[in-house]
C-alpha cells in the first residue's frame, strides 16, 4: 500500500474539507501514478473531489453504513477493506484523509509525497514520513515551479 498526498512546509494537507494547494502539474502526477489502481479514501476526502475517480477503483472507508456511491465500493469494516485490497492483484494508493492515512499506516510500505515550499492554513495534516525510524527517503525530484508555487515529489519506502 502507498500513500499519495501534497503537504506544505507543516505537513498541511487540507482546510475546510479541501485541498490547500491546486497544482495542475501535481495533479496530473497523481493521476498519472495512480491510473489503473485502487485509490482508498474517507468520505471526507471523496466528498471533496466529488465523484468517482475515473480509470481507478474507488475505495470508500465510512462509519456511515447506510453509504452507498455509484461508481464507488464502500466499506464499513477495517479488516474488510485490508482483505479487499490484498486480493485484488493491484496497487493500492491511501489518498487522504489523514485520518486513514494514520489507520492504515502500518500497512504502508511506500509514500510519495508532493513537498509543497509554502505555508497556508490548515485544519488536516499528515504523518511525519521525515520524522518516521521506519521509513527512508530512496528517490526525490528536481523542484518544480508553477505559478509561483515551488514543489517537489519525494518518494519513502519502509524500512524493512
Amino acid at each position: 500500500m502507498k500513500v499519495i498526498l501534497a503537504v506544505d512546509r507543516n505537513r498541511g494537507i487540507g482546510k475546510d474539507g479541501a485541498m490547500i494547494y491546486n497544482i495542475k502539474k501535481d495533479l496530473a502526477h497523481f493521476k498519472e501514478t495512480t491510473m489503473g489502481a485502487a485509490c482508498l479514501m474517507g468520505k471526507k476526502t471523496f466528498d471533496s473531489i466529488g465523484s468517482p475517480l475515473k480509470g481507478r477503483e474507488n475505495l470508500i472507508l465510512s462509519r456511515d453504513k447506510s453509504l452507498k456511491i455509484d461508481g464507488a465500493r464502500v466499506f464499513n469494516d477495517v479488516d474488510e477493506i485490508i482483505s479487499y485490497t490484498k486480493s485484488i492483484g493491484k496497487e493500492v494508493f491511501l489518498i487522504g484523509g489523514s485520518q486513514i492515512v494514520s489507520l492504515l499506516l502500518p500497512l504502508v510500505d511506500e509514500a510519495i509525497i508532493t513537498k509543497i515550499d509554502g505555508e497556508k492554513p490548515a485544519d488536516t495534516y499528515l504523518h511525519n514520513f521525515d520524522e518516521d525510524d521506519n521509513f527512508r527517503i530512496y528517490k526525490e525530484s528536481d523542484p518544480y515551479e508553477e505559478d509561483g508555487i515551488y514543489f517537489k515529489y519525494v518518494y519513502y519506502r519502509r524500512e524493512k
